[in-house]
């Protein structure tokens, strides 16, 4: 078996000497490779002083002051509007001055018509007082009240025999005797005199006593000052006005008369006729 491979390597030896012998190399071949060797070291030349850049600007990066990066923020948003239309300030400022010359007409518009409704409600006022000024005057002329400015304060207040006389509850006048046959009414004023009749000193003692509160004027005419021997309509000595002699030390009050409270005075009364027999002024507070 050896014996026949060993020839066969010999003849195929032989027959290819080119292929087992040292490799050619022609011109066209060396200038090639020469080309790819430069082509190479000017890339990986390019590619070495594209690191040294880029190393450099991170250098420049990290010692730039603090304010790049808002800077770099700035630049960005500049590039993302750029294709967006541009601010026009002149524009902005001329639309803000319109704005404010249309808010200020409106508040102008309005301020005219609060005053032109503040006018019409005082006139309409006006309107009303002389519209009740003038019910007032005509009640008065109708009525005759004493209160007109061209008439005289009746004295029948302060007269012990009034002259004016009527029916009906009329502010300054009399109401008529209730009673046809005066009665005799012997009343001693002088128990002022009398320790036993003290009420000041019984007020003083007992001042709550005499603090009643509010009066209540059945006509609402108001406090007027009653003598002795004026008449009193009914409804002021009613038995809701009547008070016990007794617990205010007053003298107790003879059959027919009582004691009433008349605002702050005590007033001893003829029920039947109304006319007052005794007055105390500032009885009670």
């Amino acid at each position: 078996m050896r014996k026949v491979l060993i020839p066969l390597l010999l003849a195929s030896a032989a027959a290819s000497p080119a292929v087992a012998g040292p490799r050619d190399w022609s011109n066209n071949d060396h200038q090639q490779a020469q080309q790819d060797q430069q082509q190479l070291h000017e890339e990986r030349q390019q590619a070495r002083e594209e690191r040294q850049q880029a190393r450099e600007e991170s250098r420049s990066e990290r010692s730039a002051p603090m304010f790049a990066p808002q800077e770099r923020m700035q630049q960005r948003q500049q590039e993302q509007f750029a294709g967006r239309p541009q601010f026009n300030a002149g524009a902005r400022f001329e639309e803000q001055q319109q704005q404010q010359i249309d808010m200020n007409a409106i508040r102008a518009e309005r301020q005219a018509r609060a005053g032109s409704f503040a006018g019409q409600r005082d006139e309409n006022i006006e309107q009303v007082r002389q519209r009740f000024e003038q019910r007032q005057r005509q009640v008065r002329d109708a009525d005759g009240d004493f209160r007109q400015s061209n008439r005289q304060f009746p004295q029948v207040m302060r007269d012990r025999h009034p002259l004016v006389v009527s029916d009906t509850p009329r502010f300054g006048t009399q109401p008529p005797l209730r009673s046809e046959n005066q009665r005799e009414m012997h009343w001693n004023r002088d128990w002022r005199r009398d320790n036993r009749y003290d009420w000041r000193r019984f007020r003083n003692h007992h001042r709550s006593r005499f603090h009643l509160g509010l009066y209540f004027d059945p006509f609402g005419w108001g406090y007027q000052s009653f003598d002795i021997g004026y008449r009193l309509w009914p409804a002021y000595y009613g038995n809701r006005y009547w008070i016990n002699a007794g617990e205010y030390g007053l003298p107790f009050a003879p059959p027919g008369t009582e004691w009433v409270r008349y605002y702050n005075d005590a007033l001893l009364i003829d029920i039947y006729t109304g006319t007052v027999i005794d007055s105390i002024p500032d009885f009670f507070w």
